[in-house]
């Protein structure tokens, strides 16, 4: 049997507003409410959304907010568990969290797989002028060989917050994301060898 509740909770969390995401020199309580009550297509209710603090980065351009976000979540028990099924985005407005987090999955994915083909077209060019593959431990060290010739930005790790991992072969190189489970070796991990992106094995 199934039951549903609808629950309000009280979310903490930092939000980063980049250049341009807001009018004007300083970024205002007010403003900062709106642009977290509506970011993401969400809809909510500015007066839900109350701002803690705001951290101005160096040179004005970036803010962290630290904010408490007022919302809905709607539970399903099956078989004597609960789980979270459904957020509320807005006045009778709700979203699949299956959904939700399935789409924020392909995006990490998708960005992932495109910083890999990033740092694997710096190597190509590494190796035309060298004749060759840095020949370092690791993917830390690699960004620092390619940094500012070969790569015009840092990159570290992926979107889960795992480091990326570069391996010199005898006929070229290997890099590799542990993929969204972060686990090494297991069927869902990113990887790119000699500049192609390599695509799991269907069945």
């Amino acid at each position: 049997m199934k039951k549903t509740y609808t629950t309000a909770l009280v979310i903490v969390g930092l939000v980063a507003f980049g250049s341009g995401v807001w009018a004007g020199n300083e970024l205002s309580s007010r403003q900062a409410r709106r642009l977290i009550a509506h970011v993401g297509g969400i809809d909510l209710d500015p007066e839900h959304v109350h701002i803690r603090r705001i951290d101005v980065g160096l040179g004005g351009n970036d803010a962290v907010v630290e904010a408490l976000v007022q919302t809905a979540f709607k539970f399903t028990q099956t078989n004597g568990r609960w789980e979270v099924t459904h957020i509320r985005t807005g006045d009778r407005r709700w979203e699949s969290v299956e959904l939700v987090t399935t789409a924020i999955r392909r995006e990490k994915i998708r960005r992932t797989q495109a910083d890999l083909l990033e740092v694997a077209r710096a190597l190509e060019a590494y190796r035309r002028d060298h004749e060759g593959y840095p020949q370092v431990a690791d993917f830390a060290s690699l960004i620092d060989v390619l940094l500012p010739q070969y790569l015009h930005r840092i990159i570290r790790e992926d979107y889960w917050h795992q480091s990326y991992h570069y391996t010199v072969r005898r006929q070229g190189y290997q890099l590799r994301s542990w993929g969204p489970d972060r686990k090494r070796g297991s069927d869902d991990d990113i990887i790119v060898e000699n500049g192609q992106l390599v695509l799991p094995v269907a069945g």
